[in-house]
């Protein structure tokens, strides 16, 4: 007597045949021509931007891009916050409004800085901090506003910018997930007072592993942000006076210097930057096309006024109608071959660092007297939507690289997940 088949239908985890057994293709895939500008790099002996043009070349090139008239590169896009408002002189007493669904990284710069971060709630479609939400953390402590493009979709830059000129308020965007996005035709970046990028190895381009950017149209404040990347140094043409590098160290700093080989790679990466977001424009819309009549399903929301490049491909569970919370759909879909996880399981407000107030050299400072007396609302009870939405999102795979077979394969692992428990 033959044995009977596995039916098509049962989950992998409960023993069923996985939808995929290959594996899917790399990201980033850096090629020839990053090799080769590696290469360059590493012949010349000039591994730093005080040595060599690169770097230069790199923010020139990069900020003419999003439309700024400067840019200055770092070793991070966390590094990039922090530097920006130090030199925006952002410090002890003051309270920056950050969104609480992302990675740390965008808030703890504050916290270097001896600011206070404070968190907006976030839009349930969008997943970013809004104009709205933003208003109703303003106090006279307020001193700038880091709105999150997040997973490459723009923040409502509109609703923020106009809370910021009421109150007086700076905002520095974090693009770091959206480098080329737009927002009614102008690019994420180019909106604010100022902007932060990461190149880390994942993003939409790359330098080869870290690296930030900061780019702004303030003479003043760019020769600040420059000094303080540099170990507070003044800067001389080329770093140097007659030839002789003065070593005047002005202002607090640190070394946040991007390097020459990161910058090579950068501007390489810079110009296939268009090409990727239409691939991932492209793979995201046959994406959704292929999840649009999946129960329980909810597809990315892409207003018409915006261009998502889709840093993330975020699905939402409508938990009416799949009886699972986001943990277990990810780890039935992660048994089916399917690439998957959770998005910011834990939100930022919630985080150990801010919950029990841990400062500089074991203390609470800057989270308490003599550096701030304001009421901090960090914890779980204060941001409904942020702190609802981690049981409810699934990230998927999304890259320049995906195949229509491997958007294909992942529509069938999504939709015989969520089949398995429609309630």
């Amino acid at each position: 007597m033959m044995k009977s088949e596995t039916p098509a239908d049962v989950l992998a985890r409960d023993g069923g045949r996985p939808v995929r057994t290959e594996p899917f293709p790399n990201w980033p895939n850096l090629g020839q021509e990053e090799i080769q500008a590696a290469v360059e790099v590493l012949r010349t002996g000039q591994f730093t931007r005080l040595s060599g043009q690169k770097v230069m070349t790199f923010e020139h090139a990069f900020a003419k891009k999003f439309g700024r008239k400067h840019g200055i590169a770092v070793s991070s896009g966390t590094s990039a916050i922090q530097v920006i408002l130090m030199a925006y002189d952002i410090g002890p007493g003051d309270e920056v409004i950050h969104t609480p669904h992302c990675y740390i990284g965008t808030a703890l710069p504050t916290v270097a800085a001896a600011a206070i971060p404070v968190f907006a709630d976030i839009d349930p479609r969008e997943f970013n901090i809004t104009g709205e939400t933003v208003a109703a953390k303003v106090t006279s402590r307020t001193k700038a506003i880091v709105p999150v493009h997040l997973n490459g979709l723009p923040a409502d830059m509109d609703g923020i910018m106009a809370v910021a000129e009421k109150h007086g308020l700076l905002v520095i965007e974090d693009a770091a997930q959206a480098h080329g996005a737009t927002y009614k035709g102008r690019y994420a970046g180019a909106i604010g007072h100022a902007a932060c990028y990461s190149f880390w190895e994942d993003k939409l381009m790359s330098v080869g592993g870290e690296g930030g950017m900061i780019i702004l149209d303030d003479d003043e404040v760019a020769l600040r942000a420059k000094m303080i990347s540099n170990n507070g140094e003044v800067p001389d043409e080329g770093d140097y006076y007659e030839g002789e590098r003065l070593y005047e160290h002005a202002m607090l700093g640190y070394n946040n210097r991007m390097s020459e080989l990161e910058a090579a790679i950068g501007m390489v990466q810079l110009g296939r930057l268009e090409g990727y977001i239409k691939q991932r424009r492209e793979n995201a819309h046959y994406l959704t096309e292929l999840l649009a009549n999946v129960p329980g399903i909810i597809t990315p929301y892409e207003p018409q006024d915006r261009m998502h490049v889709f840093y993330k491909y975020m699905i939402t569970l409508d938990r009416k109608v799949l009886g699972v919370s986001a943990k277990e759909f990810v780890a039935a879909l992660q048994a089916e071959g399917i690439p998957c996880s959770r998005r910011y399981p834990t939100p930022i407000h919630m985080q150990g660092v801010f919950t029990q107030l841990r400062g500089f050299g074991g203390s609470r400072a800057p989270f308490c007297p003599p550096w701030y007396d304001g009421e901090l609302e960090y914890g779980p009870g204060h941001l409904p939507v942020a702190e609802k939405l981690p049981n409810d999102l699934v990230r998927l795979l999304m890259n320049p690289e995906l195949s229509k077979k491997d958007l294909e394969d992942t529509a069938i692992g999504v939709r015989k997940v969520a089949a398995a428990y429609v309630k």
